[in-house]
């Protein structure tokens, strides 16, 4: 029994450090919100979208929130979501949210310059939750050989 633990915590290790090698430092990236009520973690998968999911923690309590996103490209230009989800937090303040949002990196790109996640109260108490994540690294096609035969 001893073995078998001490080789599921060997191979568990194995897959911890190797994954991101293997990813080449293009993973999913987790982001505080500011105020530090909860978090985001965004994704940018081969695929031409943003996958976001959110969660507070300490949000306000029984409200609903809309979700937007806006994205900044290493060119400047941007592409903007707004209101594209709602997020409803419980008695205690607690809620989830999965977005999906299609973007458009200029030809040649490897990273996206800037990704801003808000989540907002509307109306008054004017409530912003915000994350902010800067230099995420862009995926390459996954089942394209790069190379020529």
């Amino acid at each position: 029994m001893k073995k078998l633990l001490v080789f599921t915590v060997i191979i568990a290790a194995v897959v911890a450090f190797a994954a991101p090698i293997y990813a080449g430092g293009a993973g999913a990236i987790k982001a505080e919100f500011t105020p530090n009520v909860g978090w985001v973690i965004l994704n940018p998968p081969a695929s031409g979208k943003l996958i976001g999911t959110a969660h507070l923690n300490d949000g306000l309590p029984n409200e609903e929130f809309t979700v937007s996103v806006r994205v900044r490209y290493m060119d400047g230009t941007v592409d903007e979501f707004k209101d594209i989800a709602t997020l409803t937090t419980n008695g205690q303040g607690k809620g989830n949210v999965h977005v999906q949002v299609d973007i458009n990196p200029p030809a040649g790109s490897d990273k996206i310059r800037r990704v801003a996640f808000r989540v907002r109260r509307p109306g008054p108490p004017n409530i912003l939750y915000n994350a902010i994540v800067w230099d995420i690294p862009l995926k390459s096609p996954r089942g394209k050989s790069m190379r020529k035969y």
